[in-house]
């Protein structure tokens, strides 16, 4: 395996890294940061010259990580992502556009205030609307199929989890999981409207337009289907509140 540099923020090493090969697979992202303007420059300008580069070096198959089709609310990240995907389906390449629901290990973590070990869970909104969350594992599993299986020219797979759940539906199986009661702190939609209405620094209107997306819901019809047609046992919420339990156990 040879490792040759490439640097999205520097577009004039994009055409050596990809010169030679055969398919790309891009997950580059800046968040959860906005370091030196990096959803611009990452995200957004960073996307679109590796996929002219990739075209350029006459890539056959390039597979681009974005997100979920049903999560419409503007921001910079969105904004980016949904760019870069029509930019990708006017190339030469074969592509494919993986957009995977909400990442059950980000968003029913401690770093989002989701910490039913420490006994509290953010919630968004009423916390009833359905979301498909995936495990980033699965994400993972998909893009090695999308890289090395024959699809169709363009393919965009809208993913998600075995089944969709309410963010309350989460609390109820980490609270039978770990044994224990977990209480909810309520951030009311209208907050949220407000934060991304008012918000100016890149990340925090990302942050609030993915957050009001929540509470919106997040189901993603036939992911099951669409695992099992891939072969893909996909991780469920369940499996994931499971692993809590050994550390739960070893500092109660």
């Amino acid at each position: 395996m040879e490792i040759i540099a490439g640097d999205l923020k520097q577009v004039d090493t994009l055409d050596a890294a990809c010169k030679g090969v055969d398919t790309v697979i891009t997950t580059a992202t800046s968040m959860p940061s906005n370091a030196d303007d990096g959803l611009r420059k990452v995200d957004h300008e960073g996307g679109l010259a590796l996929i002219a580069a990739a075209d350029r070096a006459g890539v056959a198959k390039f597979v681009y990580t974005s997100y979920s089709g049903n999560i419409r609310t503007e921001c910079p990240l969105g904004a980016a992502k949904r760019d870069c995907e029509e930019h990708l389906r006017k190339t030469s390449m074969h592509t494919v556009i993986l957009r995977p629901s909400y990442f059950m290990e980000s968003w029913l973590s401690p770093a989002l205030g989701f910490d039913p070990v420490a006994g509290r869970a953010r919630i968004y909104g009423t916390g009833e609307a359905k979301i498909s969350y995936i495990s980033a594992l699965d994400v993972v599993k998909f893009a090695v199929i999308a890289a090395t299986k024959k699809l169709d020219r363009q393919t965009t797979l809208e993913m998600g989890g075995p089944e969709a759940l309410s963010q309350l539906d989460a609390v109820r199986i980490f609270e039978n999981a770990l044994h224990k009661k977990i209480d909810l702190d309520y951030v009311p939609q209208a907050a949220i409207e407000e934060q991304h209405r008012t918000a100016v620094e890149p990340l925090q209107k990302n942050f609030a337009a993915l957050t009001l997306a929540i509470t919106q819901g997040d189901e993603v019809p036939g992911a099951s289907d669409l695992a099992k047609e891939y072969g893909i046992d996909l991780r469920s919420v369940a499996d994931y509140a499971a692993s809590f339990t050994a550390p739960a156990a070893r500092t109660a």
